[in-house]
């Protein structure tokens, strides 16, 4: 993961100056002295309960990892579960559609000695109960949030629809590949082809057979933890207590700027809203539409000023602290060397 150091730097050099362009851009006719006032007022107990809620986040979904890798790896410690969470949140942070966290988690759970196919079913299971988490909890403020919608613009409608119609066609394909041996096997030769071209014409079939001894193993693994019918519904569990916890952020945000008439339910709808709409931004943390989403739903309830500082601050929280951290987590990683070492 080393060798890609300099295309992550970029890739956060890049969300930082299109956070930074926007904020000047939105805000520029902001009063910048009074909103330094209001940073100087920031209540730290409501920051810090955000960053705790931030931080059980993080933690219920290692304990998700946990419960689902330690059917792979008795050996699984709960302490290498939350660092490969935070190295899946730091290569979710830097890449397109938080794309890279599951190849990363996969590198190292195969680095420990799991089995590829039994590691990706781990994973595969993992994601789609997060993915069908996100969308039932989307619906939920929905139905409770819709009025909200009214004073917001028809482009703001359209990528939530866009953000949505992609979660619930990504659960769609996943359980699909992970029911199905033969579509799983279509995939992987589809995806073999291009690579097979630069390899020896003796070694392709071996490839070929390895493959598609590892689809076999991925899908066995597969129905198997489907049919752990227990495990799947603590799964849910933490996860939907895990979104809770995130989307409570932004009302601790505006209890630390002294905003106190919004209620609990009103921000955890317009950030249900937001996570939604930044899900369909093909940038490193949906940058630029994370921003924008923010703004267009909380305007209605800040000052410009406060505004500003919310963004801030819960850009800060919710995005920033991955990266910082998730890249503090791949240090041990580095200095190990057997592959049962980082337990």
């Amino acid at each position: 993961m080393g060798k890609n150091t300099s295309r992550h730097v970029l890739s956060i050099l890049l969300v930082v100056a299109i956070s930074v362009g926007f904020i000047f851009f939105q805000f520029r006719n902001v009063k910048w002295n009074v909103v330094f006032d209001v940073l100087k007022n920031v209540n730290l107990i409501y920051i810090g309960l955000a960053c705790l809620a931030m931080f059980l986040y993080w933690w219920l979904e290692a304990v998700v990892l946990q419960r689902f890798g330690k059917q792979a790896d008795p050996t699984l410690k709960m302490g290498t579960s939350f660092r490969i969470t935070m190295i899946g949140q730091f290569f979710n942070s830097v890449t397109p559609f938080a794309s890279g966290g599951q190849p990363a988690q996969l590198y190292l759970l195969t680095r420990r000695g799991i089995d590829i196919g039994l590691a990706s079913s781990v994973l595969l299971i993992k994601f789609i109960i997060y993915q069908a988490m996100i969308v039932a909890t989307f619906i939920f403020f929905l139905i409770v949030g819709f009025p909200l919608l009214g004073h917001t613009t028809f482009e703001i409608k359209y990528l939530i629809l866009i953000g949505f119609v992609i979660n619930l066609g990504v659960i769609i394909g996943l359980v699909t590949v992970a029911k199905s041996e033969r579509v799983a096997a279509a995939i992987v030769h589809v995806l073999l082809k291009p690579v097979l071209l630069f390899v020896k014409k003796e070694r392709r079939e071996g490839i070929r057979e390895n493959a598609d001894s590892k689809i076999a193993s991925f899908h066995e693994e597969s129905v198997r933890f489907s049919g752990n019918t227990r495990l799947i519904w603590e799964c849910v569990f933490y996860t939907t207590v895990q979104l809770l916890f995130y989307l409570s952020i932004p009302y601790f945000v505006l209890l630390s700027l002294e905003v106190t008439d919004v209620s609990l339910m009103t921000t955890m709808t317009y950030h249900a809203f937001v996570m939604k709409l930044s899900s369909s931004i093909p940038t490193p943390g949906g940058t630029g539409g994370a921003e924008y989403s923010f703004t267009s739903f909380f305007e209605m309830v800040l000052s410009p000023e406060k505004l500003v500082m919310a963004l801030i601050l819960w850009r800060l929280i919710t995005y920033y602290s991955c990266t910082i951290f998730g890249a503090i987590a791949m240090i041990p990683f580095k200095r190990k060397k057997s592959k049962k070492s980082i337990a």
